[in-house]
């Protein structure tokens, strides 16, 4: 037994190597560089749950300005050919849904649009994470309200994680591209399985 466990502890260390870069951001960003080397380019995220208080929620967006500002800068390089970073809402505001939306916007919006204009002064990427689909519709707004903020204009790193099994993910894409002429913004779009979507299947 002693063996067993011993050899099922160095399974877990390795398949969760595939996935988990590194349990800090210096780490990932070290573990990351042999990746780079050979053309690959990162999104980093905070691992975790959503924000269940005020203070998960203040001490998440602590974290992600620490990840931004973690990245090495360097503007010798595309945005595009750079690592990034992926914001979770939930994390950075404890009450993420629809019942709150007035709520949201006048919390959220401005935490999103300090993380971004942090993004852009390192010359980084900032993708809003995919959520559950009840919270779609709040992404959207939030996302469309960053677009048409005039002190963003010049930051081509605002993008958006679309979860591409949904059946509304096509109308989706076509809304991001209709706001994205409207407001003359190149976007970042990642498509994604998502973390939901066993639970979202069933339901």
């Amino acid at each position: 037994q002693p063996a067993l466990r011993k050899a099922i502890h160095q399974f877990m260390r390795v398949f969760a190597s595939q996935f988990v870069l590194g349990e800090t951001l210096p780490k990932a960003l070290k573990v990351a560089k042999k990746g780079e080397a050979d053309g690959y380019c990162y999104s980093f995220d905070m691992l975790g749950e959503a924000a269940l208080t005020a203070e998960d929620a203040e001490s998440y967006f602590d974290s992600y300005v620490e990840a931004i500002k973690a990245i090495p800068k360097d503007t010798s390089k595309s945005i595009y050919d750079r690592p990034g970073i992926s914001v979770k809402i939930s994390a950075i505001f404890e009450r993420y849904e629809t019942s709150q939306h007035d709520q949201v916007m006048s919390v959220v919006f401005p935490r999103l649009k300090a993380l971004c204009r942090l993004a852009e002064e390192h010359h980084v990427g900032l993708v809003i994470d995919a959520e559950e689909a009840d919270r779609l519709i709040l992404s959207l707004e939030l996302l469309e309200k960053l677009m048409a903020d005039s002190s963003l204009k010049d930051w081509p790193g605002l993008g958006l994680a679309v979860q591409a099994y949904q059946k509304r993910s096509m109308a989706v894409i076509k809304f991001i591209a209709k706001r994205a002429r409207k407001y003359q913004r190149r976007l970042m779009v990642r498509l994604v399985k998502g973390a939901y979507w066993d639970t979202e299947i069933k339901e």
